[in-house]
């Protein structure tokens, strides 16, 4: 790891607090002779839509304090969580504009803006966990792909590691759900990816855009039914209380997207750009342990919260969505990236 440069010391400084991602600087008088010094310090906010318990929370709890540590104080990032800076859409639109610097996040939330990363909305895509976490690691070719794919888009966002974040279910307000047939006509929300809008179509839900935050009082009012979702968003945001109902469909791997905003990236010093990746890389393996962790742990409360649990007829669901994979890939010239997940197992 890169030490950060020994002309950087420590006096007394006055901190300017500003905008996010604004920087502070603390002059001091130089002697006859000598060659004035500063120090910039940098206050950083990261954004995310969940409530801890979560992952993605241990993810940015680690990331914040290891690169105020390695950056001996000189980088402190601020998180926001439950939130409270916006629905993912908003958070990565401001994330584009420099005034929110770090957004965790689910990738089908960012396929908006770009596409492809639909691909991790593919249901029964991924053989099993391992699978998935060769796809995800900072040195596959895959993670190269988006990386890449970030940058020749000129969304002024830079990927800096892709992570998991537990095993996704399916949760509902009416009724246990083992099959395709019980779906049928179940009001269902998901996120905003239209690939996986074609993968619950195809089993018979109505599908229904809603933001994260709102799912809770969707619920309530009827809106929507059900949701799929991971075990920590779900005991997260206490969504027992309003969708007692839990299927074991384990549909999907959590795909987690760690974003900054390239106007930051940009001005942050290349020692600290490289703590900064170097961090964040280490933060995507927590977050993809940490789900694993949860899982297990929440299935063994649930009941505690008087949560049916379900489990299901998995291969009729296989044998429905399975066919759709190649399909869906084409629609979204993704047919390359779809071989590249195969070749991993």
């Amino acid at each position: 790891m890169k030490k950060i440069v020994s002309y950087f010391i420590l006096f007394t400084v006055f901190i300017i607090v500003a905008a996010c991602g604004n920087t502070a600087e603390t002059d001091t008088e130089p002697k006859d002779g000598e060659k004035k010094e500063t120090t910039e310090q940098y206050e950083l906010r990261l954004a995310t839509v969940v409530s801890p318990p979560h992952p993605w929370i241990n993810m940015a709890e680690f990331f914040a304090e290891e690169v105020e540590k390695r950056t001996d104080g000189n980088v402190k990032v601020s998180i926001h969580h439950s939130g409270s800076l916006g629905d993912d859409e908003t958070t990565i639109d401001e994330m584009r504009l420099g005034t929110i610097d770090f957004v965790i996040g689910g990738t089908q939330n960012a396929a908006s803006f770009v596409p492809r990363l639909q691909i991790f909305g593919l249901a029964y895509l991924f053989d099993s966990m391992e699978h998935f976490e060769k796809a995800i690691a900072n040195d596959s070719e895959i993670f190269n792909y988006f990386a890449n794919e970030f940058e020749e888009k000129n969304l002024d966002i830079k990927l800096l590691s892709l992570s998991g974040g537990g095993t996704r279910y399916l949760s509902n307000n009416k009724h246990e759900i083992a099959t395709p047939d019980d779906l049928k006509g179940l009001k269902l929300r998901l996120p905003g990816s239209p690939i996986e809008s074609d993968i619950w179509s195809a089993l018979g839900a109505l599908p229904s855009s809603l933001s994260w935050n709102e799912v809770y009082s969707g619920i309530q009012t009827g809106v929507v039914e059900g949701f799929e979702s991971t075990l920590s968003g779900y005991t997260g945001s206490k969504l027992y209380e309003v969708a007692p109902y839990v299927s074991l469909t384990e549909h999907l791997y959590m795909a987690t997207h760690f974003t900054i905003s390239e106007l930051t990236y940009d001005k942050l010093p290349e020692e600290y750009q490289c703590i900064i990746e170097e961090v964040a890389a280490e933060a995507g393996v927590i977050g993809t342990e940490k789900g694993k962790e949860f899982d297990e742990e929440i299935l063994n409360e649930l009941p505690e919260h008087n949560v049916t649990i379900t489990e299901i007829e998995r291969e009729a669901f296989i044998e429905i969505l399975e066919p759709l994979h190649d399909d869906l890939a084409k629609e979204l010239d993704a047919t390359e990236l779809l071989e590249l997940v195969r070749n991993l197992k």
